[in-house]
């Protein structure tokens, strides 16, 4: 059977207490590319879009791509251009049977605090309870319990420098083609506490996040679940479900999967102080007392040798045009 796919990114990540806000210039400036567009620039690259379009080769999708929008970090986006962001989008998602799609996971919208679970709600309004929806995510995304409830799947890179999207999208394209076959029925849960901040802010290279991604990829190697996503969330925004989350796909019954979350959780309030990075202690600079001004031997001759009064007389004389 062909499916059709919708596939496409929307990429910003919010810091709220910034006063600049974001706008549809930003997203143009970073990188806004519309329908046709889009394959010519991504088609061939180790990029999310680059693995969508192979996948769509591989699996016989016929693809939907509407937009592909990215912008550099700054303040919150606009009313008006998320808005039209998710216009763009989501008019592309007529008639799919489901969706491969990368989003941030920390972009913040006036008057809308989720704006990543806002398009993923929208977007299952569209294509239905039953069309499988997989996302992948920034390990900066602040998760939220609505993203989980709307997307299928969730899963986040493993790397910080983020270098592994392409892999991750091949992750997500296999389990969207097995869940479009009806070999599995993916289901969604996300555990966190209350942290702003932790899992040495998303280091992968040791540490408690390296320790909680080996321990995912171990239970998906083993079957026991479909992805562990760990994510150490973005501190610089001012919202109510912001910090860690660990989420966790199964097929089905989600009750193990809601243990593993948990324990995962755990795991990361526990070593919420752990950091890997230890600064040196500024060496404050001590100045060395200041050198008398040198005296020049002849200035010392005259001032020896010379009343004051006839020197001031002379400088007068001098100055006098």
């Amino acid at each position: 059977m062909n499916y059709r796919i919708l596939t496409g990114e929307i990429e910003h990540e919010a810091n709220t207490f910034s006063k600049v806000p974001t706008t549809l210039e930003h997203f143009r400036s970073g990188a806004l590319l519309l329908g046709d567009e889009i394959p010519p620039a991504r088609r061939g690259t180790r990029t999310a879009l680059g693995a969508a379009f192979e996948a769509a080769e591989k699996f016989g999708w016929t693809l939907s791509h509407p937009l592909a929008a990215s912008a550099t970090p700054g303040g919150t986006v606009t009313k008006e251009t998320f808005e039209q962001l998710c216009a763009w989008f989501l008019a592309g998602a007529q008639g799919c049977d489901g969706a491969l799609i990368n989003l941030h996971g920390a972009m913040v919208a006036e008057g809308c605090e989720d704006a990543e679970g806002e398009i993923l709600a929208r977007l299952r309004a569209i294509l239905g309870p039953d069309a499988p929806i997989v996302v992948t995510l920034d390990l900066h995304a602040n998760v939220t319990q609505k993203m989980a409830t709307n997307a299928s799947a969730l899963i986040a890179v493993r790397t910080y420098p983020h270098i592994d999207y392409y892999e991750r999208v091949w992750q997500g394209a296999k389990l969207l083609d097995r869940a479009l076959r009806g070999e599995i029925r993916p289901r969604t849960v996300i555990a966190k506490r209350a942290m702003l901040r932790g899992l040495d802010h998303g280091r992968t290279q040791v540490g408690p996040m390296r320790e909680l991604i080996d321990r995912g990829e171990a239970l998906e190697a083993s079957g026991m679940a479909l992805v562990v996503s760990v994510c150490a969330g973005f501190s610089n925004a001012d919202i109510f479900d912001i910090g860690p989350s660990v989420t966790v796909t199964a097929d089905g019954d989600t009750t193990e999967a809601k243990r593993i979350a948990e324990e995962f959780m755990d795991y990361a309030w526990q070593t919420r102080e752990f950091t890997s990075v230890h600064p040196s202690p500024r060496r404050w600079h001590t100045p060395k007392p200041a050198k008398p001004a040198p005296t020049s031997r002849w200035c010392s001759l005259i001032s020896a040798t010379i009343p004051a009064a006839a020197i001031m007389a002379t400088r007068r004389t001098c100055c006098v045009r």
